[in-house]
């Protein structure tokens, strides 16, 4: 189980860490990349989401079995 829960951690932070070159957003980060880079934090975390509900699903399945 453990070896599971890290293989889906090293996922999840592989997903929301999308690129690694992403440049903190600053007040004097124009509009449309600001929108840009949050735009898609937000469909890296909606893609980990889906992995761990995934997940959970295949877990929750092996134990009824």
């Amino acid at each position: 189980m453990e070896t599971l829960t890290g293989t889906l951690l090293e996922r999840v932070d592989e997903l929301i860490e999308g690129r690694r070159s992403h440049q903190p957003l600053l007040s004097t980060t124009p509009t449309s990349v600001a929108i840009a880079e949050l735009m898609a934090r937000n469909e890296r975390l909606e893609q980990a989401l889906r992995e761990i509900a995934l997940e959970v699903q295949r877990l929750s399945a092996s134990r009824e079995s």
